[in-house]
């Protein structure tokens, strides 16, 4: 398993994600600002405020996106004897890797998922090996391998 490319995915994936949160950040903080030299109709001052308020949304999504990002680059993604973070696991037909939460994406072919260290389901697995066993939410599952 090539866990520099799941990394290198991540990474995508995330730039892509705050890319996306700036560009909307961008566009809300624009349309948030109002002309100090023209009345405005309650409406136009309302939008702007909500403008204003949704910007500040986005602007938390691209601080969460940077500190995924730095997560990212500080787990040791090296091999693994045992599920830790930077482990890529695999078991029940896909492959968990310990680091940040993601939706499902693919590399190389394999459907892959990114959990946080903070996951119930990490800590459920946490420090076993290929050939152990867990419960989690209420189903057993089988550890195939540890990368």
């Amino acid at each position: 398993m090539d866990k520099s490319a799941i990394k290198t995915r991540l990474l995508e994936l995330t730039r892509d994600d705050y890319d996306a949160a700036r560009e909307k950040y961008e566009t809300l903080v624009a349309e948030a600002r109002v002309p100090g030299n023209e009345p405005l109709e309650h409406d136009q001052q309302s939008r702007a405020e909500s403008n204003g308020e949704l910007a500040a949304a986005w602007d938390e999504a691209m601080h969460d996106d940077e500190a995924r990002l730095r997560r990212i680059n500080e787990i040791d993604f090296g091999a693994k004897d045992e599920i830790t973070p930077g482990a890529a696991v695999e078991l029940d037909g896909r492959v968990l890797v310990v680091c940040v939460a993601t939706p499902e994406f693919e590399v190389d072919g394999q459907t892959v998922m990114g959990i946080s260290p903070a996951a119930p389901i990490f800590r459920a697995m946490e420090g076993l090996g290929a050939g152990d066993s867990f419960d989690f939410n209420g189903a057993r599952h089988e550890i195939i391998a540890v990368h």
